[in-house]
């Protein structure tokens, strides 16, 4: 778990690598690069408006609840998007 409020959010060039590890090339382009908190990149899906929170190196997944970026697993996180 990880205070956001340790963390500032920026919106410097947009990284996809880490989506682009994760997901199909067309399933990418359903996202917008939203920034960067910390090491946890941010990507809105344009349709549900929720977030997918990835580590840089795509092996970790968050989701901000209360506050915080509280680690979820890659499935969770996936979930959370789509449904």
């Amino acid at each position: 778990m990880i205070p956001a409020a340790d963390i500032s959010i920026s919106a410097d060039e947009p990284n996809w690598k880490p989506l682009e590890r994760v997901l199909r090339p067309h399933e990418c382009s359903d996202f917008m690069y939203m920034g960067r908190a910390g090491e946890i990149e941010l990507y809105k899906h344009y349709m549900t408006r929720r977030y997918l929170n990835i580590a840089r190196d795509s092996q970790t997944f968050y989701r901000y609840s209360e506050g915080k970026y509280v680690e979820v697993s890659q499935a969770e996180a996936l979930d959370h998007v789509y449904r």
